[in-house]
């Protein structure tokens, strides 16, 4: 499966989609940029602010950086930072530490799809490319040498944050993720087998095992392609996927960007869910941005905000942040518009597959066999690419029962436009999102350009494009929650992605 899409194809397949890539899925920061006081910060996800003070530790990949170091490096990159003073909402805070991390650094093992270390990574439009020949990965060849930062998914697959160029081959390399198959010291992390011969694991208690997060450096291996074992470790340890080392006793705010691993079947209410080994307990106060309950599933992308108590070792969450807005389409598909491996063509929007793509019926494997119900359950990135999260079969097909979620495009009243289809909803039931019953006035005055909103019991005409709703429901929480004074003194813990540093706006196209 090819994660890496031709950026012209791409822009091509959902040119529609532009309007939100201009002005929906862009947050605010990136329009109107406010420098945090001094001018010397990082800014984490665009909203949270930490000074950047005399004492700061700046670390790259553990080893100490000076802070102009940090001004030359950009965007994109995993970053960890530990703060105090911060505010109970965590929007600003003083960087008491600041850990910048790759998960993976080496060869280029595979370009088709673009692997490192036989990692699959997956690059979308808010992948920042730094330093790659001609600003185009397709100039990426196997055995070059990249640097990759990002998020980590429940196979072991690497979402992208940043891609950057290296030309030093004396550097060392670095592999990061779960350890699986330990026989003697020889593991595997995802299909990348690693002999640890003469190196001691560090702070892994009695000793290295399976589903230990460790993050392993060696010297560069002579001779080294796909499916080779990976030796001359120089460098193994465990490590905490989230914190680096877990906070101290009490409570501390928190916000984590990850990908979640699992949620508990039955599904409680309030939803738990698994985000890089930590469990996120939600309540009935939990606020969602993007998506829904009901988008929570292992491979998708969210930041959580809430309090970390060390005690029983959760994070209890005051909202969850989904990174990318959540899609979901039902509809009927025939056999020719599914490309295995590659994408599905579902309501006139290509989705493509990745190696978060969760695929129990074997559509995105294997393709159809005849015409059938599909659901397709995805996000759209901030260039309008489409990429599926869950793809599965509902059935014979139905053109009287589809439904279309998606950011909202254009809005005349009763019509909206929502993935390239109007949406007729002058005989809809109005739901908020709360799937309570409101006016149609009352509906039309929340939603806005941008906003998640969901045609249900719907009918559809391929032809006309057009979807004709019998219940049209928000699917933002659309007001913000109370806050609390903007106060100091809090200590804290940020992960997420770099998107600002200082008082100058490094992009403005998206990291939201």
């Amino acid at each position: 499966m090819n994660a890496l899409l031709d950026s012209k194809t791409s822009r091509h397949l959902v040119r529609w989609l532009l309007p939100i890539a201009l002005f929906a899925s862009a947050p605010s920061w990136a329009v109107d940029q406010v420098p945090a006081a001094g001018g010397s910060a990082v800014t984490v996800n665009g909203v949270r602010n930490f000074n950047i003070t005399g004492s700061t530790q700046i670390l790259l990949d553990g080893q100490p950086i000076p802070a102009a170091q940090l001004g030359q490096i950009g965007a994109g990159y995993n970053v960890l930072v530990e703060a105090e003073n911060a505010n109970p909402t965590l929007t600003e805070g003083d960087a008491i530490q600041i850990d910048l991390r790759n998960l993976v650094r080496g060869p280029v093992t595979s370009v088709a799809p673009l692997s490192v270390l036989d990692q699959p990574i997956t690059v979308n439009g808010e992948t920042v490319l730094i330093d790659i020949p001609g600003g185009d990965l397709a100039n990426v060849g196997i055995g070059d040498l990249l640097d990759v930062s990002g998020y980590l998914d429940p196979n072991n697959s690497i979402v992208a944050a940043r891609i950057g160029w290296r030309t030093d081959p004396s550097s060392d390399w670095k592999i990061s993720g779960y350890a699986a198959g330990l026989a003697g010291t020889v593991f595997d992390i995802g299909t990348q087998a690693i002999d640890y011969t003469g190196a001691t694991p560090l702070r892994c208690g009695a000793g290295l095992r399976n589903g230990d997060f460790v993050e392993v450096e060696t010297l560069p291996n002579a001779g080294y392609a796909a499916g080779s074992v990976l030796s001359q470790v120089i460098e193994i340890h465990c490590d905490d996927p989230n914190f680096g080392s877990p906070p101290p006793g009490g409570a501390t705010l928190v916000s984590l960007e990850g990908i979640i691993q699992a949620l508990p079947d039955p599904l409680p209410a309030p939803p738990t869910f698994t985000l890089l080994d930590l469990q996120i307990v939600t309540t009935a106060q939990t606020q969602y941005r993007r998506g829904t309950i009901d988008d929570l599933g292992p491979g998708v992308r969210v930041e959580v905000e809430g309090t970390y108590d060390s005690g029983t070792q959760t994070v209890i969450a005051r909202e969850v942040h989904f990174k990318q807005a959540q899609v979901r389409f039902e509809a009927p598909v025939e056999p020719s518009d599914v490309i295995p491996g590659q994408s599905v063509t579902i309501m006139g929007s290509t989705v493509v597959f990745s190696p978060q793509t969760r695929d129990e019926d074997g559509i995105a494997a294997n393709g159809l066999d005849s015409s059938t119900q599909v659901e397709v359950r995805g996000l759209v990135d901030n260039e309008g690419n489409l990429f599926a999260t869950r793809i599965r079969e509902r059935g014979n097909p139905d053109l009287d029962d589809v439904e279309l979620r998606g950011p909202v495009v254009s809005i005349d009243r009763p019509q909206l436009v929502i993935l390239g289809i109007t949406v007729d909803a002058s005989g809809a039931v109005h739901r908020d999102q709360n799937n309570q019953p409101i006016s149609a006035d009352q509906f039309y005055a929340l939603v806005r350009i941008g906003t998640i909103v969901s045609a249900e019991d719907a009918t559809y005409d391929p032809i006309a494009g057009i979807i004709v709703a019998g219940k049209l429901e928000l699917e933002d929480d659309v007001a913000l929650p109370p806050t609390t004074p903007e106060m100091g003194g809090v200590a804290a813990f940020s992960r997420g992605t770099i998107t600002q540093l200082g008082g100058d706006r490094i992009f403005g196209n998206g990291f939201d």
